[in-house]
């Protein structure tokens, strides 16, 4: 029995222009309206996915931050685990002066410095949420203000400079983080204990839904736990093979509608 949906955004249900399709759209809402419990779960911030909610115009819940902030269906907050400053100082003085992208994100901010100006490091552009700074040392004092809350620090690079990279994110393997890839050159670092797996567990708990009656959609590192995890994990036919692996199910792309593929199985009763 599946009574929980949960979907990763990017290179899953969003297509290449980041954009969720009708097929997508008319296949979560026609779920919803069968009772079925949504969940968006990703690595954005809360004005991004809620931007997404308000496309789709139903309720559910929000795992933001790779679980690093949770919301439930009526935006109470379930859960809040931000990393501790001095973790964040430590990672930002160790990379200063390699020149990698560096980005910081708040609950709603996200405070980048990029040497390169590649544009990579950004979900959609530049804008008052979206601040390039000039130095990590910017950074680090962005992270010092008293205001300042980090649910998450990410780390990329050009192509040419990955293995100089993955060298130093090696080196933040004995620190009280835990690292997610979400991309060829773009790593992700939240506290400890904190994974979409993870948030999908507290909503669990909270819901009373079983884990077993979760079924999720990803196709990169940061989801290969909550494949893994839930009941009936899905893989776009996009995601990479490592994830692929752990799936009970591999759906088409994220240009197919992979995602309303599977739901409409689920509806139809193909999927028990």
């Amino acid at each position: 029995m599946i009574s929980f949906i949960g979907t990763d955004l990017d290179g899953t249900l969003l297509n290449s222009n980041k954009e969720i399709s009708q097929e997508n759209i008319r296949a979560i809402r026609a779920a919803v309206d069968k009772g079925i419990t949504f969940a968006i779960c990703s690595g954005r911030t809360l004005d991004s996915v809620q931007n997404f909610f308000d496309a789709l115009q139903v309720p559910g819940y929000k795992v933001l931050l790779n679980g690093a902030v949770i919301f439930d269906p009526n935006n109470k907050k379930i859960s809040d685990r931000p990393i501790a400053k001095a973790v964040v100082d430590d990672l930002l003085r160790s990379v200063d002066g390699y020149g990698f992208k560096v980005v910081i994100d708040g609950l709603d901010s996200t405070y980048v410095t990029d040497p390169e100006l590649s544009d990579a490091t950004y979900f959609e552009g530049v804008s008052k949420r979206n601040v390039l700074v000039g130095s990590v040392s910017e950074l680090r004092e962005i992270n010092d203000r008293k205001d300042s809350v980090v649910y998450k620090v990410c780390f990329s690079s050009s192509e040419d400079r990955v293995a100089q990279l993955m060298k130093k994110i090696e080196t933040f393997t004995s620190m009280p983080v835990v690292i997610s890839r979400s991309g060829e050159s773009y790593y992700e670092l939240n506290a400890l204990d904190c994974t979409k797996l993870s948030g999908l567990q507290r909503i669990s708990a909270v819901s009373k839904i079983p884990i077993a009656e979760f079924m999720c959609f990803g196709d990169y590192g940061n989801d290969l736990e909550m494949l893994r995890g839930v009941g009936y994990g899905v893989a776009m036919d996009n995601a990479m093979e490592e994830v692929k692996d752990v799936a009970d199910i591999i759906t088409g792309t994220n240009d197919e509608n992979g995602v309303a593929q599977v739901i409409n199985r689920v509806l139809d009763k193909k999927i028990k």
